[in-house]
């Protein structure tokens, strides 16, 4: 059996000398440099919600510090859950794994797509390209002898591809826990011209990861973990020489994740929830396919071409689904429903917020955004709002405009088209390219 609370032990052993040990061992320093990097890039994605957030609605609905503290909690969280599988799989981080090849990729994917910055895009683009060039080889055997093109070839296609699974697991781990924190309300232009309310889903988690080296030893190393025959799933390509033996240590590295929805035709919990179930049946089905094509050489196309077909796949199904079923949020028969009320604000302190029907206003009926904003300009004391909340439960609050902006957001009316938060789905090439389309004569 997997001795697995040694294992936990020994990934919390090395998380805290690399958190903590560059006190002692000034060599260690790296890590968390690494750290602070990467900590300051998931700051800046909060800030940008925050300014987002502020310029939508004049006020942010959380702190970007505030918000990093969770990522961190949940971060740390997902990055034992990451160690452990990578341990688990005995997935070793070598240059046959071939991420040199796969960043510069995710890069270029990235300037035409953002959402192509992903490894499963990445991955599975060096994945093809070194199985095109090892079918290439049989015909053109010169090509091994090129030395670019010969690391492409050695590239550990069944470890590659199971390390993205093992990513996407996590993260798909992370997103059903926290996946819905923090959703910013927002009015979009659905594809048919028709303006919504949903929520915007962004999340950011660093992660400190315990990952593996593999190296060859000539005597068994002293203090390490007896792992089981069958241990590990995926055989590395190092083998050992007569008389030599493999030996995987651990170490600790820095890695992030981030996660972006659109929530329209249900709540923000319910469809991270819906999106970590299916991201988590692709990352399984990518970890098998890995698993087998690395005791079957012959399959390694299978991981290879699933691991980007299957994850756009679940991006235009999502999509689909939440784009072709009706508002969560619509305007009701009767009154004004709210998206969400400012956190902290008078409407939020009564008890409203989303999901909420405003009835009148001091007597007075309001079933548009703009005869809401009649009301409570005719009376600028006391405002008194009859409500209704989502289960039905009928409610009077009392508050006066003195105190400042109520905090209500409504939902859009479907009678009126007002301004509305564009979702870009085009990277800076595609951009670039339409600009000089734009600059030809005859556009």
């Amino acid at each position: 059996m997997l001795p697995l609370a040694d294992l936990v032990k020994l990934i919390f052993s090395v998380l805290g000398q690399a958190f903590f040990g560059w006190i002692k061992y000034p060599g260690l320093l790296y890590y968390p440099f690494m750290l602070a990097i990467v900590l300051s890039i998931v700051f800046r994605q909060f800030r940008r919600q925050a300014k987002l957030e502020e310029h939508l609605y004049g006020a942010p609905f959380s702190q970007p510090w505030r918000q990093l503290l969770i990522s961190m909690g949940f971060g740390l969280a997902g990055g034992i859950l990451a160690s452990f599988l990578m341990v688990f799989l005995g997935l070793p981080l070598s240059e046959e794994l071939g991420l040199i090849y796969v960043w510069p990729v995710v890069l270029v994917l990235m300037l035409i797509n953002p959402r192509f910055m992903c490894f499963a895009y990445g991955g599975g683009v060096v994945g093809a390209v070194s199985l095109l060039l090892r079918g290439l080889n049989l015909l053109f055997p010169g090509l091994g002898s090129i030395s670019f093109f010969a690391s492409l070839m050695a590239v550990d296609l069944p470890a590659l591809m199971a390390l993205v699974g093992a990513l996407h697991l996590t993260e798909s781990f992370l997103i059903f826990i926290s996946g819905h924190i923090n959703a910013s309300p927002v009015i979009l232009e659905n594809p048919r011209g028709k303006v919504v309310g949903g929520f915007m889903l962004q999340r950011f988690w660093p992660l400190p990861i315990t990952a593996l080296l593999v190296e060859l030893v000539s005597a068994e190393p002293v203090g390490g973990v007896p792992m089981p025959d069958w241990w590990p799933l995926l055989q590395p390509r190092l083998q050992p020489n007569p008389g030599m033996m493999l030996s995987y240590v651990l170490f600790p590295i820095v890695a992030a994740l981030g996660y972006s929805d659109i929530a329209v035709s249900t709540a923000p919990r319910e469809k991270s929830r819906i999106s970590a179930g299916r991201l988590a049946v692709y990352s399984i089905g990518l970890l098998l396919l890995s698993l087998l094509s690395g005791r079957l050489p012959f399959l390694q196309i299978l991981p290879v071409l699933f691991a980007p077909l299957g994850h756009e796949y679940l991006i235009q199904a999502g999509n689909r689904r939440e784009w072709n079923s009706p508002p969560r949020l619509a305007p009701p028969p009767r009154g004004v429903k709210l998206l969400a009320a400012l956190p902290g604000s008078p409407a939020a302190r009564q008890g409203l917020g989303s999901g909420w029907t405003i009835l009148n206003v001091n007597g007075m009926d309001v079933n548009s955004r703009r005869e809401l904003a009649g009301a409570l300009n005719s009376f600028p004391g006391l405002a008194e709002i009859e409500a209704v909340s989502p289960e039905g439960v009928k409610k009077t609050v009392r508050i006066h405009q003195s105190q400042g902006k109520l905090g209500l957001i409504p939902v859009p009316d479907a009678s009126e088209s007002g301004p509305c938060l564009k979702i870009a789905g085009q990277g800076f090439l595609q951009r670039l390219w339409e600009k000089h389309k734009k600059k030809q004569p005859g556009v």
